[in-house]
């Protein structure tokens, strides 16, 4: 259907036009009724501005017309008005918070600033806040798990019983500084040319209208992200009385799929976190010693500015521990990324570019803050301040002996401007004019260069859909060693008894079962309509799989005919084939759709090929030890595989670490709507209690005398030698 008709009824008040589009609508397919308008952007979106009262009556009456025509061609109208109800009161709950935002935005006197001053105060105000956060940090245990900074134990301003982590406020404040630098650049259209980008004694500190402004973008980005959850991910609302208010609540479809979507997250960080800190111990002298040698650089220099002339020797002495952070964080990029080209740019050029920004942050960051005096007002303008465009191409080029036009080209890919293409998260250059940039060394100092190069791939246009087949390849490869199971090495394909082609991607068999598995390699998704994008990607692996698992109970002598390894005659009964989706990213794993079960790469692999769990600890030193085989004695069954893909061992710690809650948004007015929306907490470290045990048991080992060759009596597994007794 095309939905440019019903968006045009709506917009030149059509009510009978639009009523029987929607009737059509559902008729049609009633169980998609909300999904497909809601998809279609046909509806007026009630976080871009005010929507007149006008289009709201109109939208109801179409609702109300079509509502009326159902009933008369007798169709079952309850999921009908429920959706109706659904879609018609998001939108004017959400718009009317919306709308009061706006107004509080547009009164606020802080767009009295030039944008050179808003742009700075921001920015030294993030670099001002993380380097308090770090200075809260600076009291550890011994034990460090790495995801001691997601545990939520810090209070929130004007929200009773709501606790956030350290990252959470640190990525928060980044998102609010991603909205209100667009609507700075934006109110910034009609200003005067600036010409001053010298501002002396320039602070964010004492600015009621900074603070407010902020309070308000953060309001904006909450209303924006709940409207994106009830658009793409299929969230409802509940209305409750609470002191004679009205509050609406919005949660997902699934709590618990909700669960282990969050749970994936702080995955993804535990990830990048083991990755560093065996890379940390993998050349830990040559880091300590770059690390070193920064700092003396960075103690050394005169003054601020002169970082951005730093000779070649110094930067490349001071790079080395940067461009192993690098390297820990590429362990977790595809391979097929490497090749990426865009218009003369290569993605080699815009690791050498991350590498450069990354490691004169930090050279700035430790310079400014050897000097800074918290009490002084002068001191605040050095942890962020303007530079000259052409100042940091000229280096880059210079240093990595680049050419100046390729150079720029990459500069470029790392500037936020009015022309934004990514967001602050991967473009930390925060353009004050086609010359200028404020440089803020957190806001580079955060960055993750795979999730850039993820997004740059999708901003460029390019596919990587033939990276499915790569992944598959090389799944069916490793898994055939495993002398457990055996793998089919022949092609299957045929026309079904459906009149069909069909091609078995992986066919097993595990003890008497089948194992029928789609690959599906998809790009980890940022936002709540990339994650619908992704679910779609899997909901298609699911649909393919359900279907082989017909044909494979239909034609099974034409399957038994191609396959690799002997088949019995008669087609397994369905309780006896194990259906998956196996995917590349944490998102969807141990989530089941459609009968078929949906899991991570890493974890299927972790199952068939290394079924020995290690857990790390960093403390002065990186220890690892034994904690548990995943087979139990003796060989895998299909027994403890089934146990395993409902609780998979990289999830087992983190199932009883969060709180479930719903938290409320903040009103600009009185007369503004109560909202809330569901959110997890991890009100726990999942690794701490574990860790501890290690510490008790090292310690309460230590006196005992054991043979440096026999079996460590901390049960790791190891010789004494090799563990405690090291």
């Amino acid at each position: 259907m095309d939905f440019k008709l019903l968006k045009k009824s709506l917009e030149l008040s059509h009510t009978c036009d639009a009523s029987q589009f929607l009737v059509d609508l559902y008729i049609n397919n009633p169980q998609h009724f909300k999904k497909s308008l809601l998809l279609s952007n046909s509806l007026p979106e009630p976080v871009n501005k005010p929507i007149s009262k006008n289009k709201l009556e109109t939208l109801t009456k179409a609702f109300v017309l079509a509502g009326d025509e159902l009933i008369k061609e007798n169709a079952d109208i309850t999921m009908f008005f429920d959706d109706f109800y659904q879609i018609l009161n998001t939108i004017k709950v959400i718009n009317q918070n919306v709308t009061s935002n706006l107004k509080r935005l547009e009164e606020n006197s802080f767009l009295d600033y030039t944008l050179s001053q808003q742009l700075q105060m921001i920015c030294i105000y993030i670099e001002d806040q993380h380097r308090l956060f770090n200075e809260q940090g600076k009291d550890q245990n011994d034990f460090q798990t790495g995801m001691e900074s997601q545990v939520a134990k810090y209070g929130v301003d004007g929200a009773k019983n709501i606790k956030v982590s350290q990252t959470d406020n640190l990525e928060a404040l980044i998102e609010i500084t991603d909205t209100l630098f667009r609507y700075l650049y934006f109110k910034s259209k009609e200003a005067e040319i600036e010409e001053n980008f010298d501002h002396e004694d320039i602070s964010p500190y004492g600015i009621g209208s900074l603070q407010e402004i902020m309070q308000l973008s953060l309001q904006r980005n909450l209303l924006v992200n709940t409207w994106g959850k009830f658009k793409f991910r299929e969230w409802t609302f509940k209305e409750i009385e609470n002191n004679e208010s009205k509050i609406t609540l919005f949660k997902p479809p699934s709590k618990e799929d909700y669960l282990k979507e969050r749970i994936a997250i702080d995955r993804y960080i535990y990830r990048d976190h083991i990755n560093m800190q065996q890379t940390n111990i993998k050349y830990k002298k040559e880091n300590q010693n770059s690390a070193k040698y920064l700092y003396s650089i960075a103690k050394g220099l005169y003054d601020t500015e002169a970082v951005f002339n730093i000779d070649k020797k110094s930067f490349y002495r001071s790079k080395q521990v940067i461009k192993h952070v690098m390297n820990a964080q590429l362990e977790s990029l595809d391979e097929v990324y490497y090749d990426l080209e865009h218009k003369g740019l290569k993605i080699i050029e815009i690791l050498k570019g991350f590498e450069y920004l990354f490691t004169i942050a930090m050279i700035y960051k430790t310079s400014a803050l050897n000097t800074f005096e918290e009490k002084e007002m002068s001191s605040y303008k050095k942890l962020s301040p303007i530079v000259n465009k052409a100042t940091l191409v000229n280096q880059f080029s210079q240093l990595y002996e680049l050419d100046p036009d390729i150079a720029e080209l990459v500069i470029n890919t790392f500037i936020f401007s009015n022309t934004y293409n990514l967001d602050v998260f991967s473009q930390p250059l925060i353009s004050v004019n086609k010359d200028k940039l404020v440089f803020c060394p957190s806001l580079i100092t955060q960055m993750n260069i795979v999730r850039i190069i993820e997004m740059l791939a999708t901003e460029w246009g390019k596919k990587i859909s033939n990276k499915g087949v790569t992944f598959e390849k090389d799944l069916r490869f490793i898994l055939s060693f495993n002398q457990f199971i055996e793998v089919n090495t022949n092609k299957i394909e045929f026309e079904a008894y459906d009149g069909r082609n069909v091609e078995f991607d992986f066919v097993a068999k595990f003890e008497k079962q089948i194992l029928l598995v789609e690959f599906k390699h998809v790009k980890r998704p940022f936002s709540d309509k990339m994650q619908r994008n992704a679910l779609g990607i899997i909901d298609e692996g699911i649909e393919q799989v359900n279907r082989r698992e017909n044909i494979l109970i239909n034609d099974w002598n034409l399957i038994k005919e191609r396959c690799s390894f002997d088949l019995p005659d008669t087609p397994p009964k369905k309780e006896n084939i194990i259906k998956l989706v196996c995917t590349n990213i944490f998102d969807f794993t141990s989530v089941i759709r459609n009968g078929t079960e949906i899991i991570d790469a890493s974890s299927l692999i972790k199952f068939f090929m290394s079924p020995e769990v290690k857990v790390f600890s960093n403390g002065d030193e990186v220890s690892e030890f034994f904690h548990k085989n995943l087979w139990g004695k003796g060989a895998p069954t299909v027994e403890k595989f089934r146990d395993f893909l409902k609780n998979p061992v990289a999830i087992q710690p983190y199932k009883d670490c969060y709180n479930g809650l719903f938290k409320p948004i903040l009103k600009s007015s009185n007369e503004d709507n109560n909202i809330g929306f569901f959110d997890y907490d991890l009100v726990k470290d999942p690794y701490l209690e574990l860790g501890s045990k290690l510490l008790q048991s090292k310690s309460s080992h230590r006196g005992i005398k054991v043979g440096r060759n026999e079996k460590c009596p901390c049960a790791s597994g190891k010789k004494y030698k090799k563990c405690c007794g090291k």
